[in-house]
């Protein structure tokens, strides 16, 4: 995917997700993020943006300790002008980033291209943006991921993460096959747990499981940002109900 819808989908959610703050208040629950208010939300936003924008910027080869960043976030007077500035100075940072310069990433342990953390930002922004419309809705499932293709990069990303999972001793107490197909843009991936393994291949094929829908709609789902309703499902309803329960990001 071209780095600049990476770019534009940053700028676009962290856009959305201030204007879904201001609606909604700080007070406000998230109900997606139970434990959280709107603020706490707003927080955890702004330090995502600092703490990434930093390794990149920095051209970190080993991990960046998160705490300064959460300290800034709880010292914020303002948290949504801390996301502002946060995501401003995010992407004046990766404007100027070489995306393939050797940064330190948690996929592959040590440093791999900056374009990981290109990628990564903009999901995790289109992601919470979803939380904070929740919150000034009230509703889970209201949110829409444009374009299309970002929405089936993110579920690409997320199911790479099941991996990351399973070689990290996490692995979900699932077994079978789960088919996922975005019906919008080009997209299908199956997911076969098998003991302690997890593989992922991109291709049709029959499974045990398998759900079908627009990629905005498939993505926030597997997020848990919103339910299963409106896209097609088909198989073992136990099976998709202990997926729902155990894939939880």
């Amino acid at each position: 995917m071209e780095l600049s819808v990476y770019l534009d989908g940053v700028r676009d959610n962290a856009r959305l997700f201030v204007e879904a703050v201001r609606k909604s208040g700080l007070d406000a629950p998230v109900p997606t993020c139970p434990d959280w208010t709107a603020a706490d939300l707003a927080r955890h936003q702004g330090r995502v943006f600092y703490w990434i924008s930093t390794i990149v910027e920095t051209k970190a080869q080993e991990y960046i300790d998160r705490t300064p960043f959460e300290d800034e976030a709880e010292g914020a007077d303002d948290p949504l002008a801390f996301v502002e500035r946060g995501a401003e100075h995010a992407l004046a940072v990766f404007g100027a980033a070489d995306p393939e310069t050797p940064v330190w990433n948690w996929i592959d342990g040590g440093p791999g291209p900056a374009r990981f953390w290109f990628r990564r930002m903009a999901h995790e922004t289109v992601v919470h943006r979803a939380d904070a419309e929740a919150a000034a809705t009230g509703r889970i499932g209201t949110s829409r991921v444009d374009p299309a293709e970002l929405a089936a990069d993110g579920i690409d990303e997320f199911l790479d993460f099941l991996d990351m999972r399973s070689r990290g001793g996490r692995t979900p107490p699932l077994s079978g096959s789960y088919h996922f197909h975005t019906t919008d843009v080009p997209g299908e991936w199956v997911v076969v747990f098998d003991g302690d393994a997890i593989t992922i291949r991109r291709e049709h094929a029959k499974a045990d499981v398998a759900v079908r829908g627009p990629a905005s709609d498939l993505e926030l789902f597997l997020y848990s940002r919103r339910g299963s309703e409106g896209l097609d499902t088909f198989g073992d309803p136990a099976a998709l109900a202990a997926w729902t329960e155990h894939i939880r990001f």
